[in-house]
């Protein structure tokens, strides 16, 4: 089971039309500024090494350079994107609850800025052929809290108001949203998953839900908004429902 390579994993970030026309010129510039870092590497490299005697040491190390210009863009994207993101975040800071989908109203607003700044280097690192760099290192940038020994690899996260606890299984194409948009309603709740916990593939966990210690989603399954899995219990359906309590069927 594999996930589409159009998709490449990358987190959820959605954007209103309406705003991503008037901002465009936003992820352009986030683009653009990216790639300055790597040009002026491979100006350096050309400079130092494509001329006689090191016509040949140049070619050798064409593939160790392939690999360098891949975490050089990655690292730089991630750069530009948080410097942006603190500038964007001291007009409006982040916040959870219950908003209109309307460009007049600043959390939504906001919150498709995030999006347009976060898209470009995710989509960047959604390439990167190490897959944990994804989530181990990129989404903690962004704030999101992942603990040790936790397997996250191949779903897709939220890159904002999401706490996941140490050892905990996710499995391939699990979504999970901080976000939700009903009709004209726009939702931000924080997802909390606790330590030891397994997700089983294809889940989809709606924003506010909080499973405890120890439980176990069934794959396919889907949570509704708010809910709470209990510790050491075992869910599925949809929506989630108790089906094991203390090792007995339900």
């Amino acid at each position: 089971m594999f996930q589409p390579a159009s998709l490449k994993g990358i987190s959820p970030t959605p954007l209103d039309e309406r705003i991503r026309n008037r901002y465009f010129i936003l992820y352009i510039i986030i683009m653009i500024t990216s790639l300055i870092p790597l040009i002026f590497l491979e100006h350096l490299l050309i400079i130092l090494f494509w001329k006689h005697p090191f016509y040949f040491f140049f070619l050798i190390l064409l593939p160790f350079n392939l690999i360098l210009s891949i975490y050089v863009i990655q690292i730089s994207s991630l750069l530009i994107a948080k410097l942006f993101l603190i500038i964007i975040n001291l007009f409006h800071a982040p916040r959870e609850g219950n908003f209109k989908r309307d460009i007049k109203d600043k959390n939504y607003l906001f919150w498709n800025l995030r999006n347009i700044v976060k898209k470009f280097p995710l989509f960047i690192i959604a390439t990167n052929p190490f897959p944990w760099f994804k989530h181990r290192f990129t989404l903690r940038f962004f704030g999101v809290q992942i603990g040790r020994k936790t397997l996250s690899d191949n779903c897709w996260i939220s890159s904002e108001f999401v706490k996941i606890g140490s050892n905990v299984i996710i499995g391939m194409g699990t979504v999970i949203l901080t976000f939700i948009i009903e009709q004209d309603n726009f939702i931000i709740k924080k997802v909390i998953i606790e330590d030891d916990v397994s997700i089983g593939a294809k889940c989809v966990i709606l924003p506010g839900t909080k499973i405890e210690k120890g439980a176990k989603l069934s794959a396919y399954s889907y949570t509704e908004k708010n809910s709470i899995l209990k510790k050491h219990m075992v869910y599925a359906g949809h929506p989630a429902k108790l089906v094991n309590k203390n090792g007995v069927d339900l």
